[in-house]
């Protein structure tokens, strides 16, 4: 064996042991995102307590206060979500992943190309990406065991969520599109800021193809061995025969259309007026209707269209544009309007743990900034910071508050001005920097923080003790090299 071979072998030794030793302690002391969701709620409560000068009742208040301060923006995020989610699990994109499924031919491979993958769908949309991902995690499952080919599914899984690691420096970047629209809260402050100056400037594509690079890298390498191998669940593996075989026949509409009619017709032979069974007929013929469903789609991208053809493309880019976008695109896509709205409901009852859990941490968000702890957090990074260190600043402090408020927006609305401020004081530092420099701390914890991570387990038919644990090495890793691009930031100017 060649040093060359003994090197490489070595290495993966290295990161194979540490992937399973990550996993082995977050499967004995990770607790289910909810409860984990109430006990951060409790561990923020005594935290403010401490080190401000807030009591136990006022802290309670602000509780309160926060947990319907953010109705606004979960209302936002959630559409987000939901239309991502709408948008991922209509039939030509599962087919379409499907096809990529097939591609590889070893458990290597098929690592590398869900990670790839995911990183890509990561940086189009966030709520894509936590679908899609998992989609196409459990088909690659799928068809490595019909090739007999060994591929430990939580490790895939896991390449499937890092996909959400970028997303806040990609297109759906939820503080990037916020401070380029016209009249945020922030504007006084910073101004507007166009996206060509932060998801489209060149410092934060380099940093996002270093991120990229380090996640098909990584995930690899932490393939365990045969004999700890866990291949795709037998149950996923029959539900998902049965969806293929749906989506490459009838209409997944279809059979829920003819039971609506038989319903409707045994309701008129027990005596119902003859015109509500043709009422009920008409309903379903608009249902089905593909000129209704794809006109609405067109309706909405004509509008995008004519936007995008009389205004700048960076100047107008928004949250609420990108929502109008996946909505259309889920028109399309699915051609009927059954089809769609069949899909959303299973989107929100997936989502509805998350849904649920905004509220939370909106309460959490509420002792966070009226207790003065956020402000407290970021004006220690100031006071430390140079013009040289204040991006890694904004980065390590940026991602120890989205361990409190997982919401890249949600965050946002703590945090913006304090930093604007910061950055204003600062001499020699640049708005547009601190915003690619927060963009990253804020994804960069989603890696450790399980609140993202419940759609992803629930179409994946997994725990989040399954896979976390290769997640929270790929947190360490990119840490790294992220908070490496913040400083570089410094330096360079």
């Amino acid at each position: 064996m060649s040093a060359a071979s003994s090197e490489k072998g070595a290495v993966r030794r290295f990161f194979t042991g540490l992937g399973e030793l990550s996993s082995r302690l977050v499967r004995r002391y990770l607790p289910d995102a909810f409860i984990f969701a109430l006990l951060l709620t409790f561990l923020t409560m005594g935290i403010a307590v401490l080190v401000t000068d807030t009591g136990l009742a006022d802290v309670a208040t602000h509780w309160g206060a926060g947990f319907w301060e953010v109705v606004t923006f979960s209302t936002q995020a959630t559409l987000a979500l939901l239309t991502g989610w709408a948008l991922a699990d209509s039939p030509p994109v599962k087919r379409g992943l499907r096809r990529i499924a097939a591609i590889p031919s070893s458990q290597t491979g098929a690592i590398v190309v869900v990670a790839f993958c995911g990183q890509l769908l990561g940086l189009f949309h966030w709520g894509v990406v936590l679908i899609a991902g998992a989609i196409l995690a459990r088909e690659v499952g799928i068809a490595m065991a019909e090739k007999d080919v060994d591929v430990h599914y939580p490790l895939l899984v896991a390449a499937a969520y890092a996909g959400l690691l970028p997303w806040h420096q990609g297109l759906s970047a939820a503080s990037l599109l916020l401070v380029a629209t016209d009249g945020h809260f922030a504007e006084e402050s910073m101004g507007v800021i166009p996206v060509s100056e932060t998801i489209f400037h060149p410092f934060n594509l380099a940093l996002v193809a270093a991120t990229v690079a380090v996640v098909v890298v990584l995930m690899p390498l932490m393939a365990p061995d045969d004999e700890n191998i866990t291949t795709v669940p037998e149950e996923k593996l029959r539900q998902a025969r049965g969806e293929a075989m749906t989506d490459g026949g009838e209409p997944s509409g279809t059979k829920r259309t003819s039971e609506l009619r038989s319903d409707g017709g045994m309701t008129a032979t027990a005596g119902a007026r003859p015109h509500r069974l043709h009422e009920s007929r008409s309903k379903e013929l608009l249902l089905d209707s593909t000129a209704l469903c794809v006109g609405v789609g067109l309706l909405m991208w004509t509008y995008l269209g004519y936007l995008f053809a009389t205004e700048p493309f960076m100047d107008v880019l928004n949250i609420n544009i990108l929502i109008s976008a996946m909505f259309g695109l889920g028109f399309l896509a699915h051609m009927s309007l059954r089809s769609y709205i069949d899909v959303f409901h299973e989107a929100i009852r997936g989502a509805s743990q998350i849904i649920i859990q905004f509220q939370f941490y909106g309460g959490i968000m509420g002792i966070m900034v009226f207790s003065g702890l956020a402000e407290l957090i970021a004006e220690t990074a100031a006071t430390y910071a140079t013009e040289t260190t204040w991006y890694l600043m904004v980065f390590v402090s940026g991602g120890i508050v989205n361990f409190f408020v997982p919401s890249g927006g949600g965050q946002w609305t703590v945090m913006g001005e304090i930093y604007a401020s910061a950055t204003h004081s600062i001499p020699g530092t640049q708005m547009n920097h601190m915003m690619i420099a927060f963009a990253m701390g804020d994804q960069w914890t989603n890696m450790v923080q399980p609140f993202w991570a419940i759609p992803v387990l629930g179409i994946a038919g997994l725990t989040i003790r399954d896979m976390m644990g290769y997640v929270v090495v790929l947190f360490v890793f990119s840490g790294i090299v992220m908070g490496a691009g913040a400083i570089l930031m410094g330096v360079v100017g």
